[in-house]
């Protein structure tokens, strides 16, 4: 016995092939959202795609971009640029941080050729005489940034740096705090503390995995945190009143502080700086530099940076503090995630 015929009138076989269309396109979709995955790579490097012959030319200009230093006392980039061939390109496209590059309009330029292979004619036209960059996200993978550089001339690539500098920052900037923020506040964290912290004082602090108490002094207003490997402390002290008027009594303040709370390091003249700046919409001082041991029989050291602020309802004057010790290593990814750290302190 067969399998019987169906017959469908034309409206029934349009419906019914329409459907089967979207549940296609659908499949496609979810396939596609599926098979991008998260990008790849340390958060703190730029790889660069690009041939020999622009290097030079592109180091220069993507250097006057990413100009953030820490001092740790040596001066250590927020990003390290990672130069590759064109001829990588398909094995780090998938990377966090791409930037693909050319300026050499030679034939034989492999950069060349690869930006010319990327963009669409229109656009390859309209970057080579007019704004060479163009700065976009999630395009091989998800939590991406994808900058191509098609520059007809050196002077025309920096031709338009302070105007487009500070968005190129503040896009790589925000893509360090959104990939960073799931890694450090997932579901690990130390609640037990974080709980413990907002009953005893009246302020909550996001506290990561690792992160333990090292010493409270509730005569002194003062909470030390800490985390090893690398070795990391986080210092919050608070005192009564405004000390935020005179920029004198507030470095005089700032550099006595760890010698009064830590005990064991103060503050090292090389590369301190003290400057106005904004925490949690309201004025604050930053103070940033070096800090060291007391007692130099056992010398350690590394960068610290701090923020004074003053809250009006309590009059209390809070100072937050965090620093490293991490020799021979990399820092300022550890500097950047206290940073966040420190940013998520508030005041019940």
């Amino acid at each position: 016995m067969g399998i019987p015929s169906i017959k469908l009138d034309k409206v029934t076989y349009k419906m019914w092939l329409e459907k089967l269309m979207f549940l296609f396109v659908l499949l496609l979709i979810v396939n596609g959202c599926e098979t991008k995955r998260e990008a790849l790579g340390a958060d703190n490097e730029i790889r660069v795609i690009c041939s020999k012959v622009d290097r030079a030319i592109i180091n220069e200009y993507l250097s006057l971009i990413f100009i953030d230093t820490l001092f740790t006392p040596e001066p250590e980039p927020f990003y390290h640029l990672k130069f590759s061939e064109p001829e990588t390109y398909n094995q780090l496209k998938s990377q966090s941080q791409v930037v693909v590059a050319a300026v050499n309009r030679d034939i034989n330029n492999s950069g060349y050729q690869l930006v010319k292979k990327l963009l669409p004619p229109a656009q390859f036209d309209s970057t080579q005489n007019g704004d060479p960059t163009i700065l976009g996200k999630n395009i091989h993978a998800n939590k991406q940034l994808f900058m191509i550089i098609n520059a007809g001339t050196k002077e025309q690539l920096m031709m338009n740096i302070e105007q487009n500098k500070n968005q190129f920052r503040k896009y790589f900037h925000d893509q360090f705090i959104d990939r960073q923020s799931r890694f450090i506040f997932g579901e690990d964290r130390n609640k037990k503390l974080e709980d413990s912290l907002r009953l005893e004082y009246g302020w909550t602090l996001k506290i990561p995995w690792g992160w333990d108490r090292i010493k409270n002094r509730p005569d002194s207003n003062f909470v030390w945190l800490g985390k090893e490997m690398p070795f990391q402390w986080i210092g919050i002290g608070w005192v009564k009143g405004n000390l935020l008027e005179e920029e004198l009594s507030v470095g005089e303040y700032l550099w006595e502080w760890p010698k009064e709370h830590y005990r064991s390091i103060q503050i090292n003249n090389y590369k301190f700086k003290l400057d106005k700046t904004n925490y949690g919409g309201t004025f604050a001082w930053r103070a940033q530099g070096i800090w060291e041991t007391v007692d130099l029989k056992e010398s350690k050291g590394g960068p610290f940076q701090s923020y004074l602020f003053y809250d009006p309802i309590n009059d209390l004057t809070y100072h937050l503090n965090y620093l490293i010790h991490h020799p021979g290593n990399d820092k300022s990814i550890f500097m950047r995630q206290m940073d966040m750290i420190i940013k998520t302190f508030k005041i019940l």
